[in-house]
């Protein structure tokens, strides 16, 4: 990789690669920050980990997401999904979520 010229090409692939590797390997979040800390990428360490936490923020939210669409179905006031999942309505809409269940 280092053979690529541009830095903005590189951190493009790096990216690429390291949401390659959180979807089709069955890693958990946790799992994949750890092994990228002990990567030896020491002048992309601070993308590494700054990834592995952005995929971390990501898979909590699609955990909230998937549980307010639950709640939703099952009949809960609107005001108490968002207050225990701590999302916004506008968040659930943006993720296709009918509010009006």
């Amino acid at each position: 990789m280092l053979e690529v010229e541009e830095e903005s090409k590189r951190v493009a692939i790096l990216r690429k690669l390291l949401l390659y590797i959180y979807w089709v390997r069955d890693y958990k979040p946790s799992e994949l920050k750890g092994i990228l800390q002990r990567s030896n990428l020491d002048e992309y360490k601070e993308l590494i980990v700054t990834t592995a936490q952005r995929l971390i923020s990501e898979g909590i939210e699609k955990g909230k997401l998937e549980d307010a669409r639950k709640m939703l179905a099952k009949g809960i006031d609107l005001k108490t999904v968002l207050e225990i999942t701590g999302l916004t309505e506008k968040t659930l809409k943006e993720h296709g979520i009918d509010v009006r269940l």
